[in-house]
């Protein structure tokens, strides 16, 4: 079985909206990165400056303390079951003498 779509007397042109019509054109601008072409000095100035931004920074050194507690919590609760385990050890060592 076959699927044909509808025969019109008159064909409709596509119109691009203008939001894809922008999103068209971003992507032609970074085109250029996805093939892998070197990004011009003002962009890499650019992209440098905005690395160092101290805000991004900022940022990033937040990020990093939050999983830092998160480790830490993690090896404090580690470290409170390696000493039960212990104890449970030496609690079945000690039964065994």
């Amino acid at each position: 079985m076959s699927f044909e779509l509808p025969k019109t007397s008159q064909s409709k042109t596509y119109e691009p909206t203008p939001e894809q019509l922008d999103r068209w054109k971003r992507l032609d601008e970074n085109d250029g990165a996805i093939a892998g072409r070197m990004p011009s000095e003002e962009e890499q100035a650019r992209i440098a400056k905005e690395f160092m931004n101290t805000d991004f920074v900022a940022d990033q050194l937040e990020k990093v303390r939050i999983h830092k507690q998160k480790l830490l919590k993690k090896l404090e609760f580690a470290e409170e079951y390696e000493q039960q385990l212990i104890e449970k050890q030496q609690e079945r060592s000690s039964r065994q003498t």
